[in-house]
């Protein structure tokens, strides 16, 4: 398991009278007071020591007093740290610095080049709008190695590449790992390039030579043609090809390019004048992902080194900048030349380019998928969703707690237990507890989407509904640009009839909509009077109309949020009423769905009050009434425990009561790999069809 990183951006703007100004934001909610970097550091004049220009380069970085105590504060809040240089487009002439040298003296500390430390995965990020996709789950890893050695290379003033040499070379750097590499043929021509892509490859790894023309800031590649001499193929003939490609419906999503590797010279560098104009940046423009490419000459022996303990990284855990600095610092390590020359563009704001599947625990392990996607294909499959997965999206329950216990003087020392601390608050005023909860939750919705409310929006959260603040926000789609494989958005893409949640936030419902449906948000009955008809939901949960339905309640309607679960006694009423009265709380067709229906359980754990109610108050009643014994597919988390196989045992046989199969992993492993084995299972009904 990957130990969790921050988030630290570092954005830099168009030059100004005092400089470049300098925005450093952490973990997506604390926004540092802007600082300049000075227009002297161009030119930038290298000296004949890396280590000493990274630190010359930090120090020219965070020169501003304002910049290096929030570069400090970071630091000193959590040291694993992931870093994105943001150069605006406005500032081109910015990427011509080595970057990659930047060494944080320490200051008493242990020095650290940050694009060569784990602790501090490094790349330089390019925003756009448009949607990198999910991190790969599959297996093998399929990579196209495409190496271009025209016969003619020496009338360019050009040493010929041993194809053979460099083939077997990547071969032994991939050997062991679960991978598939394939060569393309020799000639290497962009014509064949493009053929052999649409067989759907992960990676494309381009070995070859390049240069950069300043005269019109192009990079051009030297190809073949049919004959195999030099064909010079420009940045943008070639990035129009890959969006073509990325673009073709043909190809299975799960094996879209996710990463190019340029391993040939200049194919990174970039003109003042435009952003955009470098070979690489071009890439991420046209869709993809990641672009790991050369900046400079690079010598052979570096080109190797880097490949290999990168290739190696990647395919272990997945992660493109935390392989890239890995790589980088096995260059170090080895004293080799040109360690700023690697540098790596990308789009994913976590760097997840490969997935890591979770576990099932269960002697029916060859069943769990084939029977959940055939129930998702029928729509009897219902997730249940709890506070974890709102992880990155809101602030979690233990924040929520401390800042009203905090504000509201709570005297005991567990003020991370939100159940607790709002108990307190309930004995004196339960409506103001649940108006101060949601105005948290609103402020904490503009921090995690790196927004500033203005003091008109601020002033607005307090009386404004948690649901109109998401919607005035535009969420299901900002949120795409933050969260590339964000949780509602996978879940909405299942077409499922209903979902269950015991959270108040419509993020759910946002993103069906967004996903072109029309859902709608129910909650319980609190309040049935005597002789009400039975309740109904008119018409009944559907695909093209689904159903999400708040459990605990939810703040769209003035009854619900009145009734929000958030108190100890809260919760224990909701019990007795769930046991008691189910037939008058909860919609009749509702319940008689969920009898036929498998379960996922996401963001739950064990002693959650949320979790324990759905297995005693809600499943329980559903078993007695008679349904057929249910095989329910969960995700829950287990903290890291040195007794964990006692854990997993005594949760296999707790769950088993309720025939609940377990998924151990996190919440966006399990809807990650779930979203990828149902795109493929349509995929697999789709060819049967076909013949």
């Amino acid at each position: 398991m990957q130990e969790a990183y921050a988030d630290l951006e570092i954005r830099i703007l168009a030059l100004q009278d005092e400089g470049y100004p300098v925005e450093i934001t952490f973990s997506g909610e604390q926004e540092f007071p802007r600082g300049y970097l000075r227009a002297g550091i161009l030119p930038w004049v290298p000296s004949a020591s890396p280590l000493d220009d990274g630190e010359r380069l930090f120090r020219a970085l965070f020169a501003d007093p304002r910049l290096s105590a929030a570069w400090a504060e970071a630091r000193g809040h959590s040291p694993l740290r992931r870093v994105r240089l943001r150069i605006d487009a406005s500032a081109p002439e910015l990427h011509l610095l080595p970057w990659e040298l930047l060494r944080d003296p320490g200051d008493g500390q242990i020095p650290q080049t940050l694009a060569a430390c784990v602790a501090t995965p490094f790349s330089r990020y390019v925003a756009g709008t448009w949607q990198p996709g999910s991190p790969i789950m599959g297996r093998p890893i399929r990579i196209l190695i495409a190496i271009a050695s025209p016969q003619d290379l020496d009338a360019y003033h050009l040493p010929a590449i041993d194809v053979e040499k460099e083939w077997t070379h990547l071969q032994e750097a991939t050997g062991g790992l679960d991978v598939e590499l394939v060569q393309l043929p020799q000639p290497c021509t962009l014509s064949s390039l493009a053929e052999e892509l649409r067989r759907g490859y992960h990676i494309l790894h381009f070995m070859g030579h390049g240069s950069y023309q300043p005269r019109d800031g192009q990079a051009t590649l030297y190809m073949a043609d049919r004959d195999n001499c030099v064909a010079l193929e420009r940045g943008p003939e070639l990035a129009e090809m890959l969006a073509r490609q990325l673009a073709d419906t043909s190809v299975r999503r799960e094996d879209k390019l996710r990463l190019i590797c340029l391993a040939s010279c200049h194919t990174a560098s970039r003109s003042a004048r435009d952003a955009f104009c470098g070979l690489a940046p071009r890439l991420v423009a046209a869709g993809v992902p990641a672009v790991l490419a050369m900046q400079g000459q690079v010598p052979a022996d570096t080109a190797r080194t880097f490949a290999v303990t990168f290739y190696r990284q990647l395919l272990q855990h997945g992660l493109v900048d935390l392989a890239a600095n890995e790589a980088r610092s096995a260059l170090l390590t080895s004293h080799l030349p040109a360690v700023a020359a690697p540098v790596l563009f990308l789009r994913l704001r976590s760097g997840a380019l490969l997935g890591q599947r979770g576990h099932i625990t269960s002697e029916r392990e060859d069943m769990f998928w084939p029977f959940l996607l055939e129930n998702i294909e029928l729509g009897q499959c219902t997730p249940f969703l709890g506070p974890r997965v709102n992880a990155g999206l809101l602030p979690s329950n233990e924040s929520a707690a401390a800042w009203l216990a905090d504000k509201y003087g709570y005297p005991l020392p567990d003020k991370h237990n939100l159940v607790r601390v709002a108990q307190y608050l309930a004995l004196s005023d339960p409506g103001l507890l649940r108006r101060e909860y949601l105005h948290y939750l609103q402020l904490g919705l503009y921090e995690h989407l790196a927004l500033t409310p203005t003091r008109e929006q601020a002033h607005r959260t307090r009386t404004a509904s948690l649901t109109k603040t998401i919607a005035s926000l535009d969420w299901a789609e900002r949120v795409l640009s933050i969260h590339e494989d964000e949780i509602h958005h996978l879940l909405a893409d299942l077409h499922l009839p209903l979902y269950i949640t015991t959270n108040y936030d419509s993020f759910m419902a946002e993103a069906l909509e967004h996903e072109g449906l029309q859902p709608r948000r129910e909650g319980p009955r609190w309040e049935p009077q005597a002789g009400s008809p039975q309740y109904v939901l008119s018409p009944p949960p559907g695909p093209e109309r689904p159903v999400v339905f708040h459990l605990n309640g939810h703040d769209g309607d003035v009854e619900q949020q009145e009734h929000l679960v958030l108190s100890e006694d809260d919760y224990l009423a909701h019990l007795v009423r769930l046991c008691r009265d189910q037939d008058a709380l909860l919609p009749m067709n509702v319940v008689r769905e969920l009898s036929r229906h498998s379960f996922i359980f996401l963001g739950y754990a064990l002693d959650d009050w949320d979790f324990r109610i759905i297995l005693h108050g809600l499943l329980r009643s559903i078993a007695q009434a008679g349904a057929p014994k249910l095989h329910v597919g969960v995700q829950l988390e287990v903290e890291r425990n040195p007794n964990a196989a006692k854990v997993v045992d005594y949760l296999r046989r707790y769950l088993g009561r309720f025939n609940i199969e377990i998924y151990w992993g996190t919440p966006q492993q399990f809807v990650t790999e779930l979203h990828a084995r149902w795109q493929a299972y349509l995929e697999a009904e789709a060819d049967e069809w076909r013949f």
